[in-house]
């Protein structure tokens, strides 16, 4: 591309040079008479300059010689001859001939001190436009593809590939423009231990391919193969300097993804502490329980009568019960940690969702305080069996844990033309308006219980999964008044009309 328009630029220059000499030379004829030799040598240096000014020195060579040709076939008497005749003519030709080339050799290092300004100007600002593209917070993932997609514009190559260092050998990274086969990916990749720089590594007619490596502090980062078949011929000093841009600005995001690594890991381990410490109460007060009983059932001394044996068996179901659903909620926890919660919704119905939600908590004695006050035959919704029925089950408990023996806790659910609202209510102290977002909290404590927010925290996070959300209110007797709502399904789209039943 650069000879290209340099062979246009000479070619120019021939044309203004000869143009230029016609013009001048038509001027000065019509004024032959009046002008002396010396005047017309000066004056045929301008088509000369004008040349060189266009295409460099070797146009300037080609004026110099059509330039002797016009002066003395039209301006050196005898006119229409190359005989030169008397000696001043021969001197006056001679210094037209030496001013000319000086001139011209002037005028070309100056055009080409100035194309060299230009085109490290240019280098500058183009390294300077490249060097803003690796600044900002960019993922390492987007910097590769900026560094890719820059060298192939800047430059214009036809294919740009980022190999990355891998495990055991490079690995493409990020492309830019077509795209290298596996073959020939797998003849780029040099072999472990091989250096690699700048340099042409194959050319198959006009098919050329680049590579150049990629370091930072001495430490190789990777490989940028280019290839181009009408692509200019890369500046070296310039891509070498890009891609040593590109290698740190690639090790700083490395870094950075490394060091956002560890925080998680620290976050993660952090959490766990924070979780086992939260909760090591709750796991303790029903072992306790359960050892407790446990003893006193395998003592022979103890004289226990079966109402005593009844209760103390009562108590291991209870607090075995309590216990496997703190068990339950902490890997429901670490599932909604480790981002590997997803809802798998069906068609279910309400009452099957209460009714397993009911079972889930596993107390009997609580079993006769919830009541089902207004649940509507036939509503199904979509949602997750399993998820929802588990958050029934710890707002339950939650009710349970608040609510005076043997006063109710009380289910309601109510539908519109797209949602099912199920709320629970307790007869508990209810929860003060400034402290109900703090409950779903994962390690709240309640300041006169000192129970954690675990579970509400779960049910939270299994209904958000379902694209709805929990409220949390204070019901008309005072209690708390947990609600959250679910996706209606209409029977006939099941091709049931809405006086036929749905199925068990």
């Amino acid at each position: 591309m650069v000879n290209g328009r340099k062979w246009r630029e000479q070619v120019r220059g021939v044309v203004l040079t000869a143009v230029s000499f016609l013009i001048v030379s038509s001027v000065m004829f019509a004024l032959r008479a009046h002008l002396s030799v010396a005047t017309t040598a000066l004056v045929l240096v301008i088509p000369v300059i004008l040349g060189v000014m266009i295409g460099g020195f070797s146009v300037g060579l080609v004026g110099i010689v059509l330039g002797f040709v016009i002066y003395d076939f039209v301006f050196i008497p005898p006119y229409y001859t190359l005989s030169v005749g008397q000696t001043q003519n021969w001197i006056a030709l001679g210094v037209f001939v030496v001013v000319v080339i000086l001139v011209s050799r002037v005028v070309a290092s100056l055009k080409d001190a100035r194309s060299l300004a230009m085109e490290r100007e240019q280098n500058a600002r183009r390294l300077f436009e490249l060097s803003k593209l690796l600044l900002g917070e960019k993922e390492l993932t987007e910097l590769l593809e900026t560094v890719a997609n820059s060298v192939q514009l800047t430059f214009g190559f036809e294919t740009v590939v980022l190999l990355l260092q891998g495990p055991e050998k490079l690995e493409v990274g990020a492309s830019a423009g077509q795209l290298f086969s596996p073959e020939e990916l797998n003849q780029l990749i040099p072999e472990i231990g091989v250096p690699a720089t700048l340099y042409r590594t194959s050319e198959d007619g006009a098919q050329t391919l680049f590579s150049l490596a990629l370091t930072a502090a001495g430490r190789p980062m990777g490989l940028l193969v280019m290839r181009g078949s009408h692509a200019q011929s890369p500046d070296a000093q310039l891509l070498s300097t890009f891609a040593n841009h590109a290698a740190l600005a690639i090790e700083q995001a490395q870094l950075k993804q490394q060091a956002l690594q560890a925080k998680l890991l620290e976050e993660t381990d952090r959490w766990r502490r924070a979780l086992l410490g939260s909760v090591s109460h709750d796991l303790r007060t029903p072992l306790a329980s359960i050892k407790t009983a446990a003893s006193a059932l395998s003592d022979s001394s103890a004289d226990l009568d079966p109402n005593q044996r009844l209760e103390l068996l009562e108590t291991i179901s209870v607090q075995t019960d309590r216990l496997t659903r703190l068990v339950v909620n902490l890997l429901d926890m670490s599932r909604i940690e480790a981002g590997v919660l997803t809802p798998r919704p069906s068609t279910v119905e309400v009452a099957e969702l209460i009714e397993e939600g009911i079972d889930a908590l596993g107390d009997d004695q609580a079993r006769g305080q919830i009541q089902v006050r207004s649940c509507p035959h036939d509503i199904f919704v979509s949602a997750d069996h399993i998820l929802i029925s588990q958050v029934i089950a710890n707002l339950l408990e939650n009710a349970v844990r608040y609510s005076p023996k043997g006063k109710p806790i009380t289910i309601d659910v109510s539908s519109s033309d797209t949602k099912v609202l199920l709320s629970i209510s307790d007869s508990g102290p209810g929860v003060p308006a400034e402290q109900r977002e703090r409950v779903f909290e994962l390690f709240h404590k309640d300041s006169e219980r000192g129970n954690t927010g675990l579970g509400l925290s779960i049910a939270r996070a299994f209904v958000s999964a379902h694209g709805e959300d929990i409220t949390l209110n204070n019901s008309d007797s005072g209690g708390a008044r947990f609600s959250f709502s679910l996706p209606l399904v209409p029977i006939d789209e099941y091709g049931y009309l809405d006086d036929q039943a749905a199925p068990d």
